[in-house]
């Protein structure tokens, strides 16, 4: 008997193992096949949320942006909102301000990249705007589907519910059609375009707000409270299950009637434990897959509008919802009611769709403890380990407005080792009216990658050792041997070391190669260090000896 308990402890064991390893992965080395970043990693800046006319001059304004792409931002991202360009009715547009933004940023020779914000500024964090959605649309459904109702009784019109897709076929498309023609004589300042997705421009829903006491730590408050959603989770739940017999089959419950098919009515109780029932988990499903349709739907009606007028690359946010990550009676509390149960899925949906991701919260560390058991940067790094996986080009954004040379390094720690394509600072006035600021912000984050042949000769290897290098910057994992050092390949032709590394050009390096054995532990460094002082910027071969 006591090696049968011996022998069912260590599968079960094993099970665990296996389970944790399936929802929470591992991150293997950040830099891979001797590229310490992405090739293609450019830096943006992010407008001012109102109109320029209303923060300076135009004149004074260009002048920004050519001092802008002196310091390394290619491009700058800007909201055009759409309770601006059809406020006066349904399909009366007035593409006059984006017209007016693109012509600066020609005369300024900087690309930019439009986001069409169909949102309302106002109400988020760091908004200085007061711009709702056009109020003629609340006019085009007779019941609740439009806006959203939480699990209070909150109603909220920052945005429009997913569920009213059928509203949003037909608005959106008409709105992004007629931008994309608008905006056709300045297609070649268009870098890419950027969709609003939901609140604050993500694609989420409006589940952390102060007017539902339900901003940061708090937990989420669920949003499926309309009749016309609780209609459609019904829907779905009988399509799944065919009747309320096959529900209550599936549910282990005695409901006797299609109505009482609804959203939680405890959060609290539900963020606990409910989450876990077989109901939970079909909520949760439906919850998020609302979300997923949503996603598909903008990018359908996104290529249609763009992929033959400004041929772009096209893109959509996801919030870093980081807080209550960890908390031991509600885990995720804060990501599932904004509709982030599965991250797989969700970015799935953006691989299907065809869209670019950005996520934020790049400058912040781990603080996984109460009250608001925050986990930032374990969610970046999930999220670009799943994008890298599934071949979707990422790209970050800071989740609050930084000014350090500390936050701008944790920033770059995870844009250049995890394969970001690009970094959005938030925003405009915190570098361009500092200089020491900027300085250090081109210094670190507004670089350009140049690729560098790097060659190791004569290294002492044994079958089974590894050659890597590290150095001291961002980019070459700042002498972390453990988490981001560069893998170099063996040349059995030239019998030596090399790889393909992707250097800051024109900024000051110091890196060493080291030896790993098999067993991951160092066996020895290269006596002396090496400098690029500075790196060139076009790509050479550097060889040194060991």
């Amino acid at each position: 008997m006591k090696r049968k308990s011996n022998f069912m402890n260590v599968a079960i064991l094993s099970i665990l193992i296996l389970l944790a390893s399936t929802l929470f992965p591992t991150h293997s080395y950040a830099a891979v096949n001797g590229q310490s970043m992405n090739s293609n990693y450019k830096s943006y800046l992010m407008a001012p949320l109102k109109k320029i006319p209303e923060v300076t001059t135009w004149e004074t304004f260009e002048n920004d942006l050519r001092w802008a792409k002196q310091n390394g931002f290619s491009a700058i991202t800007v909201d055009f909102w759409w309770g601006d360009m059809e406020k006066n009715g349904d399909q009366q547009f007035d593409f006059s301000y984006a017209q007016r933004f693109a012509q600066s940023v020609r005369n300024a020779g900087m690309k930019m990249i439009p986001i069409l914000s169909t949102h309302q500024c106002g109400g988020n964090v760091g908004d200085d705007c007061n711009t709702p959605i056009p109020s003629w649309i609340w006019n085009h459904a007779s019941d609740d589907r439009l806006y959203f109702k939480s699990e209070t009784g909150t109603i909220n019109k920052e945005t429009l519910n997913p569920v009213a897709s059928d509203v949003i076929r037909k608005q959106y498309g008409e709105l992004y059609e007629a931008f994309a023609n608008a905006m056709l004589p300045y297609k070649d300042v268009i870098a890419k375009v950027y969709l609003s997705g939901g609140p604050a421009g993500e694609i989420r829903y409006p589940s952390y707000t102060n007017a539902d006491a339900s901003g940061y730590p708090s937990r989420g408050k669920f949003q499926s409270y309309t009749e016309f959603a609780k209609t459609k989770f019904r829907t779905w739940a009988v399509q799944k299950y065919g009747s309320l017999a096959g529900i209550n089959a599936a549910w282990g419950t005695n409901l006797t009637s299609l109505s009482q098919v609804l959203p939680p009515s405890d959060g609290n109780q539900f963020l606990a434990n409910g989450y876990k029932t077989a109901y939970g988990v079909d909520f949760l499903k439906w919850y998020q897959g609302v979300l997923e349709d949503h996603t598909k739907l903008l990018g359908e009606l996104a290529h249609t509008a763009f992929d033959d007028t400004l041929q772009v690359p096209i893109g959509a946010k996801i919030a870093g919802v980081h807080w209550q990550y960890n908390n031991p009676n509600l885990p995720h509390s804060a990501e599932k009611p904004a509709g982030y149960n599965d991250y797989n899925r969700l970015l799935d949906a953006f691989k299907t769709a065809n869209l670019d991701l950005t996520f934020t919260c790049l400058e912040m560390e781990d603080k996984g403890t109460y009250p608001e058991y925050s986990m930032p940067k374990t969610l970046v790094k999930t999220i670009a380990q799943l994008a890298n996986e599934k071949g979707i080009v990422l790209n970050g954004e800071n989740g609050l407005s930084i000014g350090n040379e500390a936050e701008y390094k944790r920033v770059a720690e995870m844009a250049f080792n995890y394969n970001f394509a690009g970094f959005t600072l938030l925003r405009y006035q915190d570098v361009l009216y500092n200089n020491a600021l900027m300085s250090k912000y081109k210094d670190i984050l507004g670089i350009t990658p140049v690729a560098q042949t790097v060659v190791v000769k004569n290294a002492p290897t044994t079958t089974g050792d590894t050659v890597y290098i590290v150095g001291d910057r961002p980019e070459l994992g700042q002498w972390d041997t453990t988490l981001y050092p560069i893998k170099l390949t063996y040349n059995a032709t030239h019998k030596d070391w090399r790889g393909t590394v992707y250097f800051p050009a024109e900024r000051n390096v110091q890196f060493k190669a080291f030896i790993k054995r098999s067993d991951g532990t160092i066996k020895s460094w290269q006596p002396n260090q090496q400098y690029l002082t500075p790196v060139p910027s076009t790509s050479t071969t550097y060889t040194n000896w060991w």
